[in-house]
């Protein structure tokens, strides 16, 4: 399951419109939603979309599909860069976790592409301790 903790409209920050690669002040929505599993919280995503790659995003019901699952809908996927690295758990997301924030988080940060143009960046905080990333890719 999941819960919504906020879905809100924004406007791009000189650090957001470069990462985007769009006007400063151009419109992004933005969630954070925590992820269970078997009860237990598992991940804390904090997504930014572009509004021109997902413009229905805001109208989406977050407990019945995820962020991801609408995404690959609206804006498939042409492209994605990621990161994986171990950072100390900010109050906010730790206490979202149910962890202490002497616990440090795997943290995923992913920016897709899709239409030639960046859709979504989304910052995904695990709990270290209960987690490890593996995978493989073939073609």
């Amino acid at each position: 399951r999941s819960s919504l903790q906020q879905l809100e409209r924004g406007k791009a920050s000189d650090l957001m419109a470069k990462q985007f690669d769009v006007p400063a002040g151009h419109p992004l929505f933005h969630s954070v939603i925590i992820h269970f599993e078997n009860g237990v919280p598992i991940q804390v995503e904090d997504r930014w979309v572009n509004p021109q790659c997902a413009p229905d995003y805001m109208e989406q019901d977050f407990a019945s599909i995820t962020p991801n699952e609408y995404l690959m809908k609206a804006a498939p996927l042409q492209g994605a860069t990621y990161s994986i690295e171990a950072l100390a758990t900010p109050r906010d997301i730790a206490d979202m976790l149910a962890i202490d924030t002497r616990q440090a988080c795997l943290v995923l940060k992913r920016q897709t592409l899709s239409g030639g143009r960046i859709a979504s960046i989304a910052t995904m905080w695990h709990p270290g301790h209960r987690y490890q990333f593996a995978g493989s890719f073939s073609q």
